[in-house]
């Protein structure tokens, strides 16, 4: 009888502690609920002091303060120093570009689609031709026209077509790619009358089939024949030597591919866009560029030396705070100038390009880590309290 009353009696003890247990985890639930519910009820501030949080956090130092003046004044010390060829006043001239240059027309040869290396080095150029061209009623568009027409002249065809008419003595017109061979000696003026001197001039159609064979595939199928493949080095390396002298012009080369359309590419130039002022807003961007990796790089391992960094995803957003306003105050500081100045060959376009991608992808970023911010110190407070 005992026993089974002991027994009746711990069941029942366990019984009473299972429903305490029970009640105990109810309350706790019930408190975990209270809590979770007034920080839904309190969300709005909850996050408001998130946010607070994160721009504590991202707010520049003295010492970042330190480093965007560093920015500024390196940006602006490149935009003085860095020398733009934006207008035609800051453009040297034909002769000034090409400089003092001897040439010995007796080495001018005759013969149809081969040159020599002599020939190439001591002679200019054959699509710098100008004379005859109406007699076979051609417009170049006079004076420095003739590099909106001819192949050889543009950035990127001329490195085929100008370096096939260099090594066989021709010169191939845009947009048509019609070739006509070159020959130095009398011609016909456009008033039909002989010319007082010999010169280079179009003498006859060619074929731009055979020009291109001639220069680029007899060198590799016959390397040695004729010193084709010596001629085919030759006229590259004055081909580079003609883009580089013609580039920095008053009457600069096209766009690439701008020589297609001869008409657009005038225009083009006559407004300023043209290689010139692609290549001085090419090195505008590119420095500016630079100098914001540099004052990116040592301002993060500057901080890190000195900080507990234990997010480094707000120090980058800190780091693009630096580089964003440094460089929206430089290019501020450079519009004033150029506007005072009426110097419009100093405008920092590059560095303009610069700090308006800077300014989206930097304001891009900051918002995706603000994000990723608030999300993870929202959700610790909801599972940890």
């Amino acid at each position: 009888m005992d026993n089974k009353y002991k027994k009746i009696k711990t069941e029942n003890k366990k019984h009473q502690d299972d429903i305490l247990k029970s009640i105990d985890q109810t309350l706790e639930v019930q408190k975990e609920l209270k809590r979770v519910s007034e920080i839904g009820i309190n969300a709005n501030i909850i996050l408001s002091d998130i946010d607070r949080q994160f721009e504590e956090a991202t707010k520049l130092s003295k010492v970042d303060i330190s480093f965007l003046f560093l920015g500024v004044a390196l940006q602006v010390t490149r935009q003085f120093l860095q020398t733009n060829y934006l207008t035609k006043n800051s453009r040297l001239n034909d002769q000034e570009a090409a400089g003092e240059k001897k040439y010995n027309r007796e080495n001018r040869e005759s013969t149809l689609y081969t040159t020599t290396v002599q020939e190439i080095w001591s002679n200019p150029v054959p699509f710098d031709v100008q004379n005859g061209a109406s007699n076979f009623g051609i417009n170049l568009g006079g004076g420095n026209g003739h590099r909106y027409a001819t192949a050889g002249h543009d950035p990127i065809l001329g490195w085929l077509f100008g370096t096939a008419n260099i090594a066989t003595r021709t010169v191939t017109l845009t947009p048509s790619l019609q070739t006509y061979h070159v020959k130095y000696g009398d011609f016909l003026t456009k008033s039909g009358m002989q010319s007082l001197r010999p010169g280079d001039h179009f003498e006859s159609k060619a074929s731009t089939f055979l020009t291109l064979e001639n220069s680029f595939i007899k060198p590799v199928t016959e390397p040695t024949g004729k010193n084709n493949l010596l001629i085919l080095t030759s006229a590259l390396c004055m081909e580079a030597i003609h883009l580089k002298s013609d580039w920095n012009t008053k009457k600069s080369l096209a766009l690439p591919f701008g020589n297609l359309n001869p008409d657009l590419a005038n225009k083009m130039n006559d407004m300023g866009v043209d290689v010139a002022s692609l290549i001085t807003v090419g090195k505008q961007a590119l420095f500016a560029e630079l100098i914001n990796q540099l004052v990116t790089l040592i301002h993060r391992m500057l901080i890190m030396s000195i900080e507990e960094v234990d997010n480094k995803l707000l120090l980058e957003v800190r780091s693009r705070k630096i580089v964003t306003y440094s460089n929206l105050i430089s290019s501020g500081v450079n519009l004033g100038y150029a506007g005072l100045t009426k110097d419009m060959n100093k405008l920092d376009i590059g560095g303009f390009m610069v700090t308006l991608y800077k300014l989206i992808s930097n304001k891009k970023f900051q918002k995706e880590v603000k994000k990723d911010f608030l999300e993870k110190e929202f959700y610790n407070l909801v599972m940890n309290g």
